[in-house]
């Protein structure tokens, strides 16, 4: 039987036993997911920054908002706020006791009208009677409630029964429909107690929001002498009510937006120069198709961040090394989405960052030094090009000059700037004083007295 090619063996097996496919799709799976983290982070960041930069942005008396200070207010703030939701509820099931307590004696209340509107009819009979001979004991029960009224007669039937033996249906009607009219009594006076109660209860909680209330808006005061306008007011609400929270992820927002704003802002530029360089290794990966040791793609990041860093400081610093250095110079409000953008591209584009800041470095700590001296070659150098085996022509392009122009240094017949001469001394490798002369040639001398 013959045997299969190494490539249908290979594919037989599958990508999973193929070590450089293995490899190549762990490396990209880890930095399909290290980009997305990282992105997640930098979203996070900016998000902090720009929560960060729009807090501090409120003008109260012509002055920013300081974001600690809020902070400060909104631990009061929580506390109180939190007291009054507690006091709300508890206000709202007092209230809702005190109706059903209202609702539920209703039907007694019919029960007990009933009972003392009969009782009080007989009671003012018998007090009429009685003001006819004792007017005394007559006045004294017009103070009395109707269970006083019945006890008195109760008391006194007897003596009372054997002057007035007429009145004793009277008095007998009155005890039996007092002794009725106790018991409803007794229950009148413990539902009126626990309406009593549910109404002080309802006052007391009433009286504790209004004070609470109060207590809310004197945190307002500490931010100006003079009471708040209602927009003032709005904002400041709405960023405490952003900064409230109590879930693990809104309390670790809440510490970044509390972050010092350098702070803040150089975590971000260090993250979006990681993202951009997490960036360009995806993009190699997937369109060149190279992947590269562990440490290649450390050492990447670790450039990609700093570079970001450094390219933010010299910005900061004035050096135009962007389009608009304005934007970041100085002490010139910082806009988070230019500083994002700007980290990016130099974490994308660090070997171009890099190059930029090295060569306003070499303009900065430039010496002022004197003109090259132009020096004339002492024959014509083709010679000796020839001689070393060298190509002048190689040389012309690197010096990037006009043919006629590159002939006439070689030939001598114009004199060549510093740099040359030391290329074609190096490239010839012979000393700058054996090619060139500070003395012109006769026909330069005399092309400069016609002249």
């Amino acid at each position: 039987m013959a045997e299969k090619p190494a490539s249908n063996a290979a594919a037989a097996n599958g990508p999973g036993e193929d070590p450089s496919r293995l490899r190549e799709w762990v490396t990209s799976t880890i930095l399909i997911v290290f980009t997305i983290a990282v992105g997640l982070l930098c979203v996070l960041l900016l998000s902090c920054t720009l929560t960060q930069t729009r807090m501090s942005s409120i003008v109260i008396d012509g002055v920013n908002l300081n974001i600690w200070k809020l902070d400060d207010v909104r631990l009061q703030w929580s506390g109180i706020r939190e007291e009054l939701q507690n006091q709300s509820d508890a206000l709202a099931d007092a209230q809702e006791a005190l109706n059903e307590a209202t609702k539920s004696s209703a039907p007694f209340d019919i029960k007990y009208r009933q009972a003392r509107t009969e009782l009080d009819a007989r009671l003012q009979a018998f007090i009429a009677r009685v003001s006819e001979f004792d007017a005394k004991s007559a006045a004294a029960m017009h103070d009395e409630g109707p269970v006083e009224r019945v006890n008195r007669i109760e008391a006194s039937k007897d003596d009372l029964l054997k002057t007035h033996p007429e009145m004793q249906s009277l008095v007998d009607d009155i005890v039996k429909k007092g002794e009725a009219y106790k018991p409803i009594d007794l229950e009148r006076i413990k539902v009126t107690r626990e309406l009593d109660a549910k109404k002080k209860q309802v006052a007391e909680l009433q009286a504790r929001l209004a004070s609470l209330r109060t207590s809310l808006d004197g945190l307002f005061a500490q931010f100006s002498t003079k009471p708040l306008d209602s927009p003032t007011r709005t904002r400041v609400e709405n960023a405490l009510f952003e900064l409230h929270a109590g879930r693990f992820l809104s309390n670790l927002i809440r510490a970044l937006i509390l972050t010092p704003p350098d702070i803040l802002t150089l975590g971000l530029v260090i993250m979006m120069g990681v993202l951009g360089s997490a960036l360009q290794m995806t993009h190699a990966l997937f369109k060149h198709n190279r992947i590269e040791r562990a440490g290649a793609y450390f050492l990447r990041l670790s450039v990609g961040a700093i570079t970001a860093l450094v390219i933010f400081i010299v910005a900061k610093a004035g050096v135009p090394v962007i389009a608009d250095a304005s934007r970041l110079g100085g002490d010139a409000p910082i806009n988070p989405y230019f500083v994002s953008f700007l980290a990016i591209i130099s974490g994308l584009m660090s070997e171009n960052a890099i190059l930029s800041v090295q060569t306003q470095g070499a303009r900065f700590f430039a010496q002022e030094t004197p003109p090259d001296q132009l020096r004339w070659a002492r024959s014509n150098l083709r010679e000796a090009f020839a001689k070393a085996n060298r190509n002048p022509d190689n040389v012309k392009r690197l010096l990037n000059v006009e043919d006629g122009q590159f002939e006439a240094w070689v030939s001598g017949k114009e004199p060549m700037p510093g740099s040359a001469q030391t290329m074609i001394a190096g490239v010839l490798e012979m000393p700058r004083r054996d090619l060139f002369t500070d003395m012109p040639p006769e026909d330069a001398k005399e092309t400069g007295e016609k002249a």
